[in-house]
Parts: structure tokens; sequence; C-alpha cells
């Protein structure tokens, strides 16, 4: 089995890479322009990718904080996303549970995301709970999801 390790972009070319492979695994399917993969909360997020041994990009997710009140924090993990060959791995599964250390660390409650259709099984299979069917700026079938976290 080929070994793959964990970080965050640092180099900016690791995060060129970060958001081509973004845009090519989450944008690009639906004809979505390049710069579509980025959005206003990039600088405040934690971001992770996992890595071949050669340093290549097979895997990537962020995560970001919203305030609810001034006391309390939520999280929504975005742009999740494992090359096809590389799926069923359990990259995706590190992936998601290195984001949801982050939040737990930031003393986070509550963590949800907005899953594609086809995706649903497997952060059901982590522990998110499916809440309900939601409208995505993608023509294409999304559900919200939950987690508790404590």
């Amino acid at each position: 089995m080929p070994s793959f390790h964990y970080g965050t972009p640092v180099t900016n070319e690791q995060w060129q890479a970060y958001y081509q492979f973004r845009w090519q695994q989450l944008r690009s399917p639906f004809g979505l322009a390049l710069g579509s993969e980025r959005d206003a909360l990039e600088d405040q997020a934690y971001h992770r990718i996992c890595l071949t041994e050669d340093n290549n990009i097979i895997g990537i997710g962020r995560i970001h904080y919203e305030t609810i009140n001034a006391q309390q924090l939520s999280a929504r993990i975005r742009y999740m996303a494992v090359a096809t060959e590389f799926q069923g791995l359990g990259i995706g599964r590190e992936l998601v549970m290195q984001l949801l250390a982050d939040a737990r660390n930031r003393g986070v409650t509550g963590c949800y995301l907005h899953a594609r259709e086809e995706a649903c099984g497997f952060y059901q299979a982590i522990g998110f709970e499916l809440k309900e069917s939601i409208q995505s700026e993608l023509d294409h079938p999304h559900f919200l999801m939950q987690v508790r976290l404590g």
C-alpha cells in the first residue's frame, strides 16, 4: 500500500496546486470557471492536504469557523475531495478527522457541511447525521449534514 502524508499548504507552489486540485475535482466537472474554487474565507480557514510520497496532492479539505454568539463557535467543512484513484483508502476519513480535531481544539461543539448526494454515505459512516435536502450553488443535489463534537 502506498504511503501518504498530511499537512497544510505552506509554499506558493503548494497553494497553487491545492487550488488547482480543488477546481479540477469540485468545480470543473460542473463547468465552473477557474477562480470559483475560492471564497472570502480562505485566509481564515484551516486547510489540510494529503500528499503522495512524491508530494502530489491527492486529497484536500477545509474548515472554517462561524460565531453563533459571543460564547459559541460553529464549524463548517467545505471543499472536500480525494482523487478518484485514491478513494476508499481512508484518505477522506483522515482529512475529516484532522479538520474535526482542529474544531475540537478550538472548543467547537458542532460542525456541519453540505454534502453531494453521492457523498452522504461516506459522511454518515464517520458520524455525520443527514438533516435535510438543501439548495446549493451547483445544479446538483446536496444535503445538510451535522455532527456533534464533545
